[in-house]
């Protein structure tokens, strides 16, 4: 049987129309290229022309000292007279020419930032500040921060070596005075019963028995005392031969209940702590110090308190410790004062502050710490020259205490510097040096103020 033959390779047939658009495809596409190139090369003879004029007369205009008019947002742009700025339309500002050629020979030393004019009205709507550098050193006339706590040495914490229930509680509320051996409460033990009854019949057959029988009596003894009854507890029990099953316990210090954790019935066991008593006829003040105080502060260094709620009483002492530790959140480290406080004036938990002699460093240049303006490679400032006109100046700082920050190199005494709204005067500055950059190359052996003209 025979089979038609078919074709290795059949071909696809074009749409019609197809060889038309393609055609129109690369007419378009030469078209848009030329208007392109067309465009490009007009700019280009523009700038160029602009550069030719304008050059000339912003240079002249400089030199005889003439009005310039800037645009304010595109400080690159100037022309001789009054008008509107061709990129974004903003009115132009007059500008003293002189003063323009000054400011521009005091350029900064910062790359990628230019000096920049802004008129006053201006730098009033933007919130900027100006601070003079001035000779000083941190710290000094400012006080540190301080608290009152008890001394953890006067301290006791009041608690059974026996279970039992409580009850006849003799201290009600916390902050209550206690005297040395003031019952503050009873407690009804059976087990203290069962261990005084035991010393009660080892005490009756050591009358006149052997070694062994004295050494149980002694032993019987020694468990009474382990078990925290005081010594005229056994005495009375010695004289009296009757047991009890109520022990009465006394305070260990005179001093001011601070923590009370219990009430009259509750059973408790040996480990329950019941009161905490401090001696408050002296206190701690811990002080919180600046990491940059670690080589200025040591022990035995003068210091006073002066207590917020106590207003003109100052109270004299010496530095005793300095804690071992940074704080990781206050990045702060403490040091203790011990004071007398027998009148009871000073209190736990009482704020005040400290002023550490010491603490008065190397005078040095500083100025606010939020005029320096930090990249984490350098540090810079804006310097004010008057007239408006601000330089970016770099610098070298030292230590600060967060409100200030010393100066090591790049100003000196009687600068004034921008200590407020200073990202502003920098975003302008950024923008005015990017654009002179643009202007460089259209416009050699002129000034880059004057890169165009109206």
């Amino acid at each position: 049987m025979n089979t038609p033959e078919q074709e290795p390779h059949p071909t696809h047939q074009p749409p019609p129309g197809a060889g038309l658009m393609n055609t129109v495809r690369w007419v378009l596409f030469g078209g848009l290229s030329l208007l392109a190139i067309v465009s490009m090369a007009s700019f280009v003879a523009w700038r160029v022309e602009l550069g030719r004029t304008a050059g000339p007369s912003a240079a002249a205009a400089r030199r005889t000292g003439a009005v310039l008019y800037r645009c304010p947002m595109h400080p690159s742009y100037t022309s001789d007279k009054p008008g509107e700025c061709p990129i974004c339309g903003m009115s132009l500002e007059r500008v003293d020419a002189g003063a323009e050629t000054a400011a521009e020979a005091a350029a900064g030393d910062v790359p990628g930032l230019a000096t920049v004019q802004i008129p006053a009205e201006r730098t009033q709507r933007i919130g900027v500040r100006l601070a003079r550098v001035e000779v000083g050193s941190l710290g000094e006339g400012s006080s540190l921060v301080g608290f009152v706590a008890p001394d953890e040495t006067r301290m006791k914490r009041v608690q059974l070596r026996v279970a039992g229930w409580v009850q006849d509680v003799g201290i009600n509320q916390t902050g209550e005075l206690v005297k040395k051996d003031q019952p503050m409460l009873s407690l009804y033990s059976p087990e203290l019963y069962q261990s005084e009854r035991e010393y009660l019949i080892t005490m009756g057959e050591g009358v006149g028995a052997a070694g062994h029988d004295a050494g149980a009596h002694d032993s019987a003894r020694e468990r009474l005392r382990l078990l925290g009854v005081p010594d005229d507890e056994v005495a009375r029990l010695e004289r009296e031969h009757q047991a009890s099953s109520r022990l009465a316990l006394r305070s260990p210090v005179t001093g001011t209940v601070l923590e009370r954790n219990l009430v009259e019935g509750q059973y408790v066991e040996a480990d329950t702590p019941l009161f905490t008593v401090a001696d408050l006829s002296r206190v701690w003040v811990l002080v919180d110090l600046y990491e940059m105080d670690l080589g200025r502060v040591k022990l035995g260094d003068r210091a006073r308190f002066t207590a917020d709620g106590l207003p003109g009483r100052t109270f004299a002492a010496a530095i005793d410790f300095i804690y071992p530790t940074v704080s990781s959140e206050t990045r702060t480290l403490k040091a203790r004062l011990s004071l007398a406080n027998q009148e009871g004036l000073l209190r736990p938990g009482m704020y005040g502050q400290v002023d550490v002699s010491s603490r008065r460093g190397v005078s040095s240049l500083v100025v606010p710490a939020e005029a320096v303006v930090n990249t984490g490679e350098i540090s810079y400032v804006f310097l004010a020259r008057g007239e408006g006109h601000f330089e970016p100046r770099r610098v070298w700082t030292g230590t600060s205490d967060g409100d200030q920050v010393t100066v090591l190199k790049g100003l000196a005494e009687g600068d004034t510097v921008v200590s407020s709204a200073s990202f502003l005067i920098d975003s302008e500055s950024r923008l005015k040096a990017a654009i002179a950059g643009l202007s460089a190359p259209d416009t050699v052996g002129a000034p880059a103020g004057a890169a165009h003209r109206h």
